[in-house]
């Protein structure tokens, strides 16, 4: 039911729109029929007439602007009712026009043809059936006028009506069965092609009501397994942590002496662990990210001083394969940001670089400082990515690197949340890389202030 309610606001608001600008339509034909009459210098009763047909035109369309304007909410009948009412209005605009300016010669009958037309690829109604309803009311519009000029009831305008009463029936059943046939044989058309399109649109919407449905689905589904991941990460640091201490308090040899043999695999059962608590970390940090609960605590701090301090951390690694860390930045580049999460994108990002770069080559960190934001920039040597992998890089649990340089694959996390923490300090993250050139990792921080 709530879809169904969707569905029926959109048509609401789709009539509604048309609506308004078949207001500003009305608005604009006035001006241009008040100045060409103007300007024609017609003069008797058909100016006068004219002036009327302005004034009335003007009139309703006002009291369709104000009904717009202050009824900011419709039912899907109010809505379809009052276009309908409208357009029974524009046909009686049309009908004298057409009486005014020459009957079935007049320049201006096709616009009986043209709102028909309009209506029927719901231009100004929803409803196919309305296109045949709009070329009854025409036809019997203008069949009217003629037997009113006939019967006299009307003045007569126009050159054809200088005739006798005989003539003048003759003409007015001729024309008549001229008119009539006109209007039905186009409005059965466009009434048939309307029906195609409604039933395409009705296809579409049904179609389109299923896939709004699988992905709800697909959400709750995937909500369902981020609320997993984080209870799983966050229930299993518990034990994790006192497999940790009690793996510690053997291998200190708290408990008693251990040979060398189980002390390495004390040693590399205590680094695994460690290995696996960063993985539960970073669940939980993706976890919280996506659930817009990771929460920042900015202050002024210079980006350039944590570039420093990172860089001073990962020197041990970049000295196992003779990799020299360059640092090129301005004195200070002050920001408000969360000097923890930015320095551990940092350290993500010179780790990867140090993990996927030959031996003996050079890493440049740069930083550029703007009046409205920080730009940093860690530049590698490696063998590059494709650029089809590019766009998945920032992905959870992507693996694309393949270097044989590399060390052991990560959790595929490390990206994914530098990411999210850039752009929760309203930054971007991006990567540029050539094939056996290198890679580039670039983000922006937004400047104190902005």
């Amino acid at each position: 039911m709530p879809d169904l309610n969707v569905e029926q606001q959109l048509v609401i608001q789709d009539i509604k729109t048309k609506f308004s600008w078949s207001i500003i339509i009305r608005y604009v034909v006035a001006i241009i029929s008040a100045i060409l009459l103007f300007v024609s210098g017609y003069s008797g009763s058909i100016s006068g007439t004219g002036i009327y047909l302005i004034l009335y035109l003007f009139s309703y369309n006002i009291f369709a602007n104000l009904i717009v304007f202050f009824k900011k909410h419709f039912s899907l009948l109010q809505i379809v009712v009052l276009g309908w009412l409208f357009q029974l209005l524009d046909l009686v605009s049309i009908t004298f026009l057409i009486y005014i300016t020459g009957w079935l010669e007049s320049p201006y009958w096709f616009l009986y043809l043209v709102l028909i037309i309009l209506s029927g690829f719901g231009v100004f109604s929803y409803y196919s059936i309305s296109v045949l309803i709009i070329a009854f009311i025409s036809t019997c519009f203008y069949l009217g006028l003629l037997f009113a000029a006939y019967f006299k009831f009307l003045p007569v305008y126009g050159p054809d009506f200088r005739l006798t009463p005989q003539e003048l029936l003759l003409s007015i059943y001729n024309k008549a069965v001229f008119a009539s046939i006109a209007f039905f044989l186009l409005a059965i058309t466009i009434y048939y092609f309307s029906k195609l399109l409604n039933q395409q649109r009705e296809e579409l919407t049904a179609r389109n009501l299923k896939l709004t449905v699988a992905l709800e689905k697909m959400k709750d589904v995937d909500r369902l397994k981020d609320e997993f991941v984080a209870t799983a990460s966050h229930e299993l640091r518990t034990p994790l942590s006192v497999i940790r201490e009690n793996v510690a308090l053997i291998k200190d040899g708290i408990t008693g002496s251990v040979n060398e043999k189980q002390l390495q695999l004390l040693i590399s059962t205590h680094a695994n662990i460690d290995r696996l608590a960063g993985i539960l970390n970073n669940l939980l940090d993706v976890s919280k990210i996506e659930s817009h609960l990771f929460n920042l605590n900015r202050q002024p701090c210079d980006l350039c001083q944590i570039a420093k301090c990172s860089i001073d951390f990962m020197t041990i690694n970049a000295q196992k394969k003779n990799i020299t860390l360059k640092l090129t930045c301005p004195q200070k580049s002050i920001n408000l940001i969360d000097q923890e999460q930015i320095s551990r994108v940092f350290i993500n990002l010179i780790d990867n670089a140090i993990k996927y770069s030959p031996d003996n080559t050079v890493i440049n960190i740069s930083i550029e400082d703007n009046p409205t934001q920080s730009q940093v920039s860690i530049e590698d040597q490696s063998n590059g990515i494709a650029s089809e992998d590019l766009p998945k890089l920032f992905e959870r649990f992507v693996h694309i690197r393949k270097d044989t340089n590399a060390a052991a694959e990560g959790s595929g996390l490390g990206l994914s949340i530098c990411k999210g923490i850039i752009e929760l300090h309203g930054g971007k993250i991006w990567a540029e890389s050539k094939l056996g050139v290198g890679n580039k990792f670039i983000f922006t921080l937004p400047k104190i202030g902005e």
